[in-house]
């Protein structure tokens, strides 16, 4: 029996209704802020601190760890802090004090964050203090960047140092190495597998890890005696070789952080940037150096 005319609006209403909430909910969704491309490599008149310079003060310093500089047409903060991904952390609460009170007219944060459903999603719980501080900047209507250099500039800045494998490995690892003090994924060898196909397709890195048993047999031959990958954690360092592709990649990125918030602050805006505070610790003599200011922060 053929359906009536309003049993079938009724029908095709149902089934609509799914596609109508996902496109609503795609054009609503955060996605990844874009990289800021813009800024010329930075002249530092005071050095950036090394690693083994950061780690002699590493168990010390307080966190977060602030830089802020303002006066003469200067306007920076540079929240350093200890990653979280806890809601309730006190640090959390003092971000926002932070942002509050600082009125920033552009925001950086650190890594890239990704897709998540306002009001469903907890963007603290999800991306930690990164998330906070890109709510922030969303509910003020301000730009947001990621700090970070683009993946290819890193990556081929990397290759002048390091073999390609090596290379590989420290990009495969990253993730799940910097995400262990939150926890453990259920499944770490899917987790990281989603990773080796993703960025062993990277220009430079192509067939270096070629399947999985590859990078296990690459952690057994390199790195015996230290911890299975699975219970390795980046918090108190890298072992063994990938220390120094660390130190390295880290040395990339602080440099690139401190060409884009000079870029911005030459260009009037009031940059509030969010990193590790290691990342701050690093930076605070350079920016202040390099904006024509003695004062020291913390």
């Amino acid at each position: 029996m053929p359906l009536r005319p309003r049993t079938r609006r009724v029908l095709l209403a149902a089934a609509l209704t799914p596609l109508a909430l996902l496109a609503v909910a795609f054009l609503w969704a955060w996605r990844s802020p874009p990289y800021y491309t813009e800024a010329p490599v930075a002249e530092l008149p005071v050095p950036i601190l090394t690693m083994e310079e950061y780690d002699a003060v590493s168990q010390t310093h307080p966190r977060p760890y602030l830089v802020e500089i303002e006066g003469e047409g200067r306007a920076v903060l540079l929240f350093g802090a200890e990653h979280t991904k806890d809601p309730a952390h006190p640090e959390l609460a003092e971000l926002r004090r932070r942002w509050e009170a600082f009125r920033p007219t552009v925001c950086l944060v650190e890594g890239r964050l990704g897709f998540l459903l306002p009001g469903l999603m907890d963007p603290a719980a999800h991306y930690g203090e990164m998330g906070v501080a890109a709510a922030l900047a969303r509910r003020d209507g301000l730009p947001i960047y990621s700090w970070e250099p683009p993946r290819e500039v890193e990556v081929a800045r990397m290759l002048e140092r390091f073999p390609a494998e090596r290379v590989a490995l420290f990009y495969v690892l990253r993730p799940y190495v910097s995400g262990l003090r939150h926890g453990k994924p259920d499944d770490p060898d899917a987790y990281v597998e989603a990773y080796r196909a993703k960025r062993t397709a990277w220009p430079g890195l192509e067939r270096t890890i070629p399947r999985v048993a590859a990078r296990d047999s690459l952690w057994q031959r390199d790195f015996a005696g230290f911890p299975d990958w699975r219970d390795t954690s980046d918090e108190y360092g890298w072992p063994g070789y990938l220390a120094a592709l660390a130190d390295r990649s880290n040395a990339i990125r602080d440099e690139h952080v401190a060409a884009v918030i000079l870029d911005l602050v030459r260009r009037g805006e009031r940059v509030f940037a969010v990193a590790g505070s290691s990342h701050a610790v690093k930076l605070d003599a350079a920016l202040h150096g390099a904006l024509h200011d003695t004062g020291a922060s913390g």
